[in-house]
């Protein structure tokens, strides 16, 4: 399941990165509600759990916000599971990786 959720995070981020960098600007006659952020392209993936429930992961490129729900696949019920702002997340350059890191190559390349 970790592994789903993982996978899931990283398509999320890839496509949240690519609707940022191709996105149109917002039409003169779009309206905006005064208080919480409305966004145009709310970015959704579901995954399957093992308990036969599914995760629901939404990204907000214009914010930069995910979240991720739980849909109990007997009930219905959705809970809440994280909310998390990535700004800092995209800032890092190697994290929870393996050997070779990118900064390892880096200097191998420049060895050369």
């Amino acid at each position: 399941m970790w592994k789903s959720l993982l996978s899931a995070i990283v398509v999320m981020v890839a496509v949240t990165l690519s609707v940022e960098l191709f996105r149109s600007t917002p039409s003169a006659m779009a309206q905006k509600h005064a208080g919480l952020p409305v966004s145009s392209s709310l970015v959704v993936h579901a995954a399957k759990t093992d308990d036969g429930g599914q995760l629901m992961i939404m990204v907000d490129p214009e914010t930069r916000v995910m979240a991720v729900y739980h849909v109990d696949g007997n009930t219905g019920k959705v809970s809440l599971k994280s909310v998390r702002n990535l700004q800092w997340d995209l800032l890092i350059e190697e994290f929870n990786g393996g050997t070779p890191s990118p900064r390892e190559i880096r200097t191998l390349l420049n060895q050369s």
